[in-house]
């Protein structure tokens, strides 16, 4: 599951928000990790030791998994699933920076100062199915990301000879399977939705109304399977009222999270297990700030990347997000 989009206010401030929707437990907290953080690869051990400062959320597995982030220089990223369509290498490659797929996130974020460059390096990239230890799988993952510039871009590791590109997003929104392509073609079938309210239409002799307000939304998804939340994310984030700051954006982006988010129950897997979303964040990447807001507490809680943490923090430091006032931003 999962639903993500990039959002600009009048004021371009530049979100990348996304829900958490998972079935398993994940217990994923804010973290911010200094420059300098060194994580091994689950692959082959080969170290590497981060170039720039980032915050996002994940847990500490040995070392920090990041379902999604943002650097200092304002690169940001989700990981969602693309379940039956992701594919991996079984074997490493030489030469090349073999990955698990849940390390790449934390390894872009790291290394690349914003899409341009993440472009440059993907040739090295080698992703392997290689499982999270946790879940006993190995994670079928696809990307997007968002960076100061205003560019979004989404990776979907679909291709069997296994080279990573980058695929432009128009939409700016991104669900799970199927692939990208199609949900834009899916949009189609959604011309017909608008905010504006329906006319009367004549049956004959007899004038049949709308029924009270709403009558141009007559068809939106309601659902929760990605193609549904695709439309639903699209359609409100292009038609809500804009923000003109930072503020508002997070107010915005939180009604359009809201849209999409699954509360315990409504959602049951195969299993017999609840799939839900366990957060909702948003990354502002023009002030390096992290929103985040838990299921169980409705406080959106702000996390910043500041100047004294990029340049001066040696170790990472996790963000208490169940016990703190009602307000945007707190102070590290």
């Amino acid at each position: 599951m999962c639903t993500s989009f990039v959002y600009r206010t009048n004021g371009d401030n530049l979100f990348l928000s996304r829900t958490m929707d998972f079935g398993f437990t994940l217990d994923a907290k804010p973290v911010s990790l200094p420059r300098g953080y060194t994580f091994e690869s689950d692959v082959d051990g080969a170290r590497y030791s981060g170039k720039y400062a980032l915050i996002g959320a994940g847990r500490n597995l040995g070392k920090y998994i990041l379902a999604d982030g943002l650097n200092e220089h304002g690169l940001a990223c989700a990981s969602l699933y693309l379940p039956s369509e992701a594919i991996y290498s079984k074997d490493k490659e030489p030469g090349k920076t073999n990955l698990a797929p849940h390390e790449f996130l934390l390894w872009a974020l790291s290394f690349c100062k914003d899409i341009d460059e993440l472009r440059d390096v993907l040739p090295t990239i080698h992703l392997v199915d290689q499982k999270v230890d946790l879940l006993g799988i190995t994670t079928p993952l696809h990307w997007i990301f968002y960076d100061k510039a205003g560019n979004v871009a989404v990776i979907e590791p679909t291709d069997t000879s296994f080279q990573l590109t980058l695929k432009e997003n128009p939409v700016g929104v991104m669900t799970n399977t199927p692939s990208l392509e199609w949900h834009f073609h899916n949009l189609s079938n959604y011309l017909h939705i608008a905010p504006q309210q329906k006319s009367s239409t004549k049956f004959g002799d007899f004038e049949a109304h709308p029924f009270s307000q709403g009558g141009g939304t007559l068809g939106l998804p309601g659902g929760y399977t990605p193609p549904e939340r695709f439309v639903r994310a699209a359609y409100l984030k292009e038609t809500i009222q804009e923000a003109n700051n930072e503020q508002e954006g997070v107010t915005n982006v939180w009604y359009v999270l809201k849209s999409v988010t699954i509360p315990k129950g409504a959602v049951i897997k195969s299993d017999g297990t609840p799939d839900l979303t366990q957060y909702t964040s948003s990354m502002c990447v023009s002030s390096l700030t992290y929103y985040f807001t838990p299921y169980g507490n409705q406080r959106i809680t702000g996390c910043k990347l500041d100047d004294d943490f990029i340049n001066n923090a040696q170790t990472p430091y996790e963000w208490d997000v169940l016990q703190t006032e009602d307000i945007l931003y707190k102070e590290r």
